[in-house]
């Protein structure tokens, strides 16, 4: 079977943006939409709909941030935690909507590359969390990168579509019955 050729993006890299991803993300592809296949009420579907954007969206975070070895989740924990100082590694797990046990995993991997320390809370089972000055400088990095790539998935929209967009997958966030 002859290998894919991996995604690639045609927008310039700035400062923030590495060139070439050294990672495995590199090979990373995803075709939304494959000439030939009939995809019945998936079509219809607007779950559906969303999952393949959003592997299309990954697919792309993966090739603009690969260099960088973060991710979605990383990124989305290191801004969460700069912007809550002195979060707990529980409300962290509840707002990212992820188990405790993958925010230890997530915050050992911060502590150990100097990005983030914990800070005891007075509660032994309980640590609050605070980004570095290393962490804090990595974070504006990724912070551009990651609007480069918004910018970048994003742009056959138009600002009031990006927004409505936004209102609109909102919406889609209902409480589980």
């Amino acid at each position: 079977m002859p290998k894919q050729k991996p995604a690639t993006s045609k927008r310039q890299p700035s400062a923030a943006t590495p060139r070439r991803p050294t990672s495995t993300a590199q090979a990373i592809t995803f075709n939304a939409r494959i000439e030939g296949i009939n995809y019945d009420i998936l079509e219809e579907l607007t779950g559906y709909a969303v999952r393949r954007a959003q592997l299309s969206i990954y697919a792309d975070f993966a090739v603009s941030l690969g260099a960088y070895d973060i991710t979605p989740q990383r990124f989305s924990s290191l801004v969460i935690i700069s912007s809550n100082p002195g979060i707990s590694q529980t409300r962290l797990a509840e707002v990212m909507g992820i188990a405790r046990s993958g925010v230890v995993s997530i915050i050992d991997n911060f502590e150990q590359a100097g990005l983030l320390e914990r800070q005891d809370s007075g509660d032994r089972r309980s640590y609050n969390l605070h980004l570095t000055k290393e962490g804090q400088r990595q974070l504006e990095k990724y912070k551009q990168a990651v609007k480069e790539h918004d910018d970048h998935v994003s742009q056959q929209l138009t600002a009031k579509e990006r927004e409505q967009l936004r209102v609109l997958l909102g919406k889609l966030c209902v409480v589980a019955k």
